[in-house]
């Protein structure tokens, strides 16, 4: 009965307007989980829609968007395609340039979902993929470099912060 009634909520949120999806934008993820629970024990579906809402808007838990757009990668061609560590390098240079993008908009949704590579590459390079040169690739290793680590544990503490229940 209980996972029947949220899967009911949850097509209203998707179906629904974001009526009361304010009411808890500045509520940590935990703060959120800790509302649905309590919506659920008090049998509150208007104060459990509203957190779900939420929750929807933040791309969290069950609410984590189109899983292909997630999983993007770059394309196995030219350069890319070659043996060697050209492909590791364009997909963390395209990963840490999304993840640096979530961080700058707070946003919780998978920071493939930004962007195809293609895109990042047009946007990054000025160039195709497949007319990626090793000017091209000097340039996502000098990125790598720069912001990889600092990035990646940024997008980590935000991700725990933000997006996930705590411990």
């Amino acid at each position: 009965m209980f996972t029947r009634t949220i899967m009911a909520l949850a097509a209203s949120v998707v179906l629904g307007g974001a009526a009361w999806a304010e009411d808890y934008g500045t509520a940590s993820a935990p703060e959120l989980s800790a509302a649905a629970i309590a919506a659920v024990e008090a049998e509150d579906a208007d104060e459990l829609l509203a957190v779900m809402q939420e929750m929807q808007s933040r791309s969290m838990y069950f609410f984590e968007g189109d899983e292909a757009l997630c999983r993007r990668e770059p394309p196995k061609v030219g350069l890319l395609a070659k043996p060697g560590f050209n492909f590791g390098t364009a997909r963390t240079a395209y990963q840490t340039f999304n993840k640096a993008q979530r961080l700058e908009e707070q946003t919780c949704t998978c920071p493939q979902a930004a962007r195809s590579f293609e895109e990042f590459s047009v946007e990054f390079l000025g160039v195709m993929p497949e007319d990626i040169s090793e000017t091209e690739m000097a340039k996502l290793r000098e990125y790598n470099i720069a912001n990889k680590n600092s990035v990646y544990a940024e997008y980590r503490d935000f991700r725990n912060e933000s997006c996930r229940d705590a411990p």
